[in-house]
């Protein structure tokens, strides 16, 4: 098994943070919690470029819409004109930081692209007192940073 994993012991609440196909290993912790009846409290935050980026939104809007426990938040850092765009932009580590002056009793799953990684772990553990063993990531490397990247596991 990996290490990004839904960690079942806890019942802290849990704040999922996905940017592009970061989606898939978040999808399936939240498919997991809702087979095994997991109702912790969990947002999840989507962070994409564009609207048409958030290639499964509808699967999530049903998630939230399904389970009162899941909140899904879709982030657009480029929102194009024509996608008439009234949800939240900016980079996706930003609107966790919007919504939360304190995490310390959370529980953070990050996956995706490393700069958004490495920023969310920076800023949530320094700025907002996420324990360090509470942030658990994956994220998407090329080979030739793999290298660089020991801190992170790679999806």
């Amino acid at each position: 098994m990996g290490s990004f994993f839904l960690r079942e012991e806890s019942d802290k609440p849990i704040v999922l943070i996905a940017s592009g196909t970061g989606f898939a290993p978040v999808k399936g912790i939240i498919e997991h919690a809702i087979h095994h009846g997991i109702t912790r409290p969990m947002q999840f935050y989507w962070g994409a470029r564009t609207k048409a980026d958030l290639y499964m939104s509808e699967l999530a809007e049903g998630w939230a819409a399904a389970h009162p426990n899941i909140r899904y938040i879709p982030v657009l850092s480029e929102a194009l004109p024509e996608d008439g765009w009234t949800g939240r932009t900016g980079f996706v580590h930003q609107a966790v930081l919007e919504d939360f002056a304190d995490l310390s009793g959370h529980q953070v799953y990050a996956c995706g692209a490393p700069v958004m990684v490495e920023a969310a772990h920076g800023t949530f553990i320094r700025e907002r007192g996420l324990p360090e063993d509470e942030f658990f990531s994956d994220a998407f490397f090329l080979a030739k940073d793999m290298a660089a990247a020991s801190k992170y596991t790679s999806c």
